[in-house]
């Protein structure tokens, strides 16, 4: 005959504490003091305590369920200054809130988007939020220049879309760029590409916490690229053809890994070089298909679908204001593209 099955009520028993604190303990919530969390997790441990996956199921069906009753309502907040900038050059911003808006659906609660400009700046949205009962908010994709936030952040879980916001350090969705460099690299030396190369500008590079650079160092060290065909990167604080060609001839490079189709399609022509002939490139992290542009394509409305998914685990534990340590989720989910920026595969010898 199998053991009895220890249950919460077990647990609280043997805790001395309500069921409900038991509740909020394994949770992590911060609606008991971090003394009695540790104090019922050990006693949880102790007894064997493992959650049943089918109440916990029906718990969160009954919560959604609840949600949509009560219409609860997580906010977006929109960074930019208007309509006219959101859809700037490399955004994803519109589907980004796609996602998000079906995700919140699917999880029972209404997304709302807050334009912190319009309204008055961060205070004024804190006093709102806060009026209106929102205790989760995601900060959307800001504009160019904007690297910082500041809501009134005791009252509010929140998730940063991307790694434009760096202050402060917010639980956030991000593409993972160094698996993004590692593929495509590894899909270049099956073309035949040797001197393969990274270009970024110095303020994209920052933007992504150096992850592109992480990423292609780290795939030359797991290739086990030899020193002398290593190429290091290519990092102006402004891409110019004149300083292009110069990294090009310095390092006799043939392939690029780019964040930028744009520039490539305009400096290549203008040094006289010729694509996929002379040199070729691939795109590290595009939303939609590019015309002639070989690359990653990644679901942008996954960046907000996460987003939702990582605010709503905060709030189930009732994780507000800035955390000691921030939670990412990294979105590894890439479709690649073939087309006549690079030369095409080679194939493989007959056995």
């Amino acid at each position: 005959m199998s053991e009895k099955r220890v249950v919460l009520k077990d647990v609280a028993a043997a805790a001395g504490v309500s069921l409900m604190t038991v509740s909020y303990a394994l949770r992590d919530s911060k609606n008991v003091s971090a003394a009695t969390r540790e104090h019922v997790r050990a006693v949880a441990k102790k007894l064997g305590y493992q959650p049943d996956p089918l109440m916990t199921r029906l718990s969160s069906y009954r919560t959604r369920q609840k949600r949509e009753n009560k219409g609860v309502t997580l906010a977006w907040l929109n960074l930019h200054p208007g309509p006219e900038t959101w859809n700037f050059r490399g955004s994803h911003y519109l589907e980004a809130y796609d996602g998000a808006e079906e995700r919140a659906k699917q999880l029972g609660y209404r997304l709302t988007a807050f334009e912190v400009v319009t309204l008055g700046g961060w205070r004024r949205v804190s006093e709102i939020l806060r009026n209106r009962g929102i205790e989760g908010a995601i900060l959307g994709q800001p504009p160019a220049g904007c690297d910082s936030a500041d809501l009134d952040w005791k009252h509010f879980a929140c998730v940063a879309i991307g790694r434009a916001i760096r202050s402060p350090d917010l639980p956030r969705v991000v593409i993972n760029h160094v698996q993004a460099v590692g593929e495509i690299y590894e899909r270049m030396l099956n073309r035949g590409y040797r001197r393969i190369g990274l270009v970024m500008e110095l303020g994209d590079c920052i933007k992504n916490a150096y992850r592109n650079v992480s990423g292609y160092f780290g795939v030359c060290e797991r290739l086990c690229i030899p020193p002398g065909e290593r190429v290091p990167p290519h990092l102006p604080e402004m891409l110019t053809p004149e300083n292009l060609r110069a990294w090009i001839e310095r390092w006799s490079v043939d392939g690029i890994v780019v964040h930028r189709q744009d520039q490539m399609e305009r400096f290549l022509p203008q040094i006289g070089l010729r694509v996929p002939q002379d040199i070729g490139f691939a795109h590290i992290s595009m939303h939609a298909p590019i015309p002639r542009v070989s690359g990653l394509i990644f679901d942008p409305a996954g960046y907000g679908s996460w987003a939702v998914d990582l605010l709503h685990w905060l709030l189930d534990r009732d994780q507000k204001g800035l955390l000691d340590s921030a939670p990412s989720m990294m979105l590894t989910s890439f479709r690649w593209v073939e087309a006549e920026s690079l030369k095409a595969p080679r194939e493989a010898p007959d056995s």
